[in-house]
């Protein structure tokens, strides 16, 4: 991978890092407004905070495992260049159109489908990405 395309692929991820942080967490709501009620009145607001705890939950753990792979891939860019843009697995290329899409992708789309046999289903050949 050329120099170029390396600074390219920092800059991209360097972007997508900040736009990343700058969306912030997403905010877990109580279920109780009032600490002197041990619980919500309405049963159904109950069920609907729960609801929307688990959601930002999970909302809040995609975004850090985003920043983490974010972050690996900004670590293995400056310690071994010579070896991003290599898929983990089987050492090949990955394909471009593939980093340009997804910048901090460590596999190629056979190892990833591989990995990932339910979205196998979607996504079978290399040029499914043009």
């Amino acid at each position: 991978m050329t120099t170029a395309k390396l600074r390219a692929l920092e800059k991209a991820l360097k972007k997508l890092r900040a736009e990343t942080i700058a969306q912030g967490t997403a905010r877990i709501e109580p279920n109780r407004t009032d600490e002197s009620q041990a619980s919500t009145v309405d049963e159904d607001a109950q069920a609907l905070s729960e609801m929307l705890q688990v959601l930002n939950s999970q909302r809040n753990k995609g975004k850090a495992e985003l920043l983490a792979r974010i972050d690996r891939a900004l670590r293995k860019m400056k310690e071994s260049p010579e070896m991003f843009g290599l898929c983990e697995e089987c050492e090949e290329e990955v394909a471009p159109k593939r980093l340009q899409l997804i910048p901090y992708a460590s596999l190629c789309t056979e190892c990833q489908g591989l990995r990932d046999p339910q979205r196998r289903l979607t996504r079978k050949k290399l040029t499914d990405f043009d």
